[in-house]
């Protein structure tokens, strides 16, 4: 496929936006684990398996990893994409 640079330059703009958005998600994760001392693994396990409670961080540190995955595979297509 023949990518114009108009397009790699769109491109690239929205690899550095999931980029962003990793980051801010991964930084959010991470307090999420200082504050429970739980890693984000073994906090996704026992929430799935209702094993957990039901506090309003939970589903927000819920949604932030899932949203995080996302992210991180839409960035890894846009890598390929460009390269």
């Amino acid at each position: 496929m023949n990518i114009t640079n108009e397009l790699k330059f769109s491109l690239k703009r929205e690899y550095i936006l999931c980029s962003n958005a990793a980051a801010f998600y991964k930084k959010a994760l991470k307090k999420f684990e200082q504050k429970y001392h739980l890693s984000t693994q073994t906090f996704l396990k026992r929430f799935e398996a209702g094993q957990i409670g039901d506090e309003a961080d939970y589903f927000d540190w819920y949604a932030f990893a899932k949203l995080l995955v996302q992210w991180q595979k839409t960035q890894s297509a846009l890598r390929s994409a460009v390269q």
